[in-house]
């Protein structure tokens, strides 16, 4: 049997998942241009008639153009900020020879063991002590924090393949650890670094259950949000304004990917990899 005769079943079963996973993007854009009727009667169907003012109502129902905002004030603030934190954390445990060094290496990996749902409630209540809801800062801590251990256990692994002689050479050459760090470390740490970043700004961007713990002013909904509110305020009795809604959620995070597709390809493929 001939490679090229291998290669068919591989293209058929490929496009045979390209089509399955592609058809409900298909399906919510047709219904987004369509009223009930034309939805519940034909969902394979093309629009009889264009109906474009389902995305006029839904964007100005939704107020997705300050969600899409709120989204990126989120998803941008808490990831640098854990990446800031995850470099410097994971420098002080490649770096640095301390004796807690190992225990605080899992005190800081055991975060991902612990259920996010498992903790709703004593934070929510820890925060409204201080009366912390509808709270942009308090969100992106929030983010952070719940992004950090992933962060520090990719950037971690990485640095530790970083050849420590590297570190007494920049040592010798008069480098200080705030330079060794942000100067030579960070860059050679980088493939690991954007995997992080990549995984922690989708994740915070399409979050929804701290969000709807934290946050009941509609002017800091973030898209999530936005969208589930729309959602319960229109319910099934205007379903292509709500497929408009979907739609209008999901470009952000299409163009996004487009922009960096390459980035995010090479991230994800290297950053569980040392150099």
């Amino acid at each position: 049997m001939t490679l090229r005769s291998y290669k068919i079943p591989a293209y058929v079963f490929s496009s045979l998942c390209a089509v399955i996973f592609m058809y409900p993007l298909f399906f919510s854009v047709i219904s987004s241009l369509k009223d009930n009727l034309e939805i519940y009667n034909n969902v394979f169907s093309l629009p009889e008639v264009w109906r474009w003012s389902n995305y006029k109502l839904a964007f100005a129902t939704a107020h997705i153009d300050k969600a899409v905002w709120n989204s990126f004030i989120y998803a941008i603030s808490g990831t640098l900020l854990t990446l800031l934190l995850g470099i410097m954390a994971s420098f002080i445990l490649t770096r640095i020879s301390l004796r807690w060094n190992g225990a605080l290496y899992i005190y800081f990996i055991m975060g991902l063991m612990i259920p996010v749902y498992s903790l709703v409630i004593p934070i929510s209540r820890m925060i409204g002590s201080f009366n912390g809801f509808n709270n942009y800062f308090v969100m992106i801590v929030l983010y952070a924090t719940f992004q950090l251990p992933l962060t520090i256990f990719l950037i971690t692994g990485f640095m530790k393949g970083i050849n420590k002689e590297i570190d007494e050479s920049a040592v010798m050459d008069g480098c200080g650890p705030a330079t060794l760090l942000f100067r030579i470390l960070t860059p050679l740490s980088m493939p690991a670094i954007s995997t992080a970043g990549i995984l922690a700004f989708f994740d915070i961007y399409n979050d929804l259950i701290w969000n709807v713990i934290m946050v009941n002013d509609r002017s800091m909904f973030n898209i999530s949000m936005a969208l589930m509110s729309f959602v319960g305020e229109r319910g099934s009795s205007q379903m292509g304004p709500t497929f408009a809604g979907i739609i209008l959620t999901i470009i952000p995070t299409i163009v996004i990917y487009l922009l960096f597709q390459e980035k995010v390809e090479s991230g994800l493929s290297a950053g569980a990899v040392k150099e």
